[in-house]
């Protein structure tokens, strides 16, 4: 009897463990996945060449990478390795996720111009903006889910006639894969 009992509650207690580490781990995820990948590539196909944007449109054969002069890209993915948000994943996950909200992506192709890795980045953060210094290109904020304040640079990829915020605004600070702010949406 105290077999079959002890069983569920092991089980149990084992489900919930990971979801209380999972909270008090870091809010952003990993990219250990994405820089052995990177050490691969460049072994196999030698120096790799970076192209940064935002994925405009996908398929499961193509890619389009609007870059931040407003040109536009497609790639062929047949032998590229596609990451999202630092884990192995699909090309058509990396569909704009509404119109005007896309992944921000670093496409690495060899030598030959041949698409060899993709890592697309969707990630964000709720903040309460505390200090905004533009020629610094630092904002100062307080994530919604912790009491420490941090500060976050301001990615090349957002617009520089971009308003910003106002300190004590709510805003959801979308993040490049070098975690800086890309984009910011303020709650009216």
């Amino acid at each position: 009897m105290k077999r079959k009992l002890l069983c569920p509650v092991l089980l149990l207690t084992l489900l919930v463990l990971p979801v209380e580490a999972k909270v008090n781990d870091a809010s952003f995820p990993n990219r250990a996945q994405v820089e052995q990948a990177l050490r691969f590539a460049t072994e196999t196909w030698g120096p790799l060449s970076c192209r940064t944007g935002e994925i405009s449109a996908v398929t499961a054969d193509w890619i389009c990478l609007r870059e931040k002069d407003g040109g536009e890209k497609t790639f062929f993915l047949k032998d590229a390795v596609i990451f999202v948000n630092g884990q192995r994943g699909i090309g058509t996950a990396l569909r704009p996720i509404a119109p005007g909200f896309n992944f921000a992506a670093c496409l690495y192709l060899d030598q030959t111009g041949v698409l060899r890795l993709v890592d697309g980045w969707y990630v964000g953060v709720e903040v309460e903006v505390r200090t905004v210094d533009w020629e610094r290109r630092i904002l100062t904020a307080r994530p919604l889910d912790r009491a420490q304040t941090d500060q976050f640079t301001i990615s090349p990829l957002l617009p520089a006639n971009h308003p910003l915020p106002t300190p004590g605004e709510i805003c959801y600070f979308l993040l490049d894969w070098d975690y800086q702010v890309r984009r910011i949406i303020c709650i009216p």
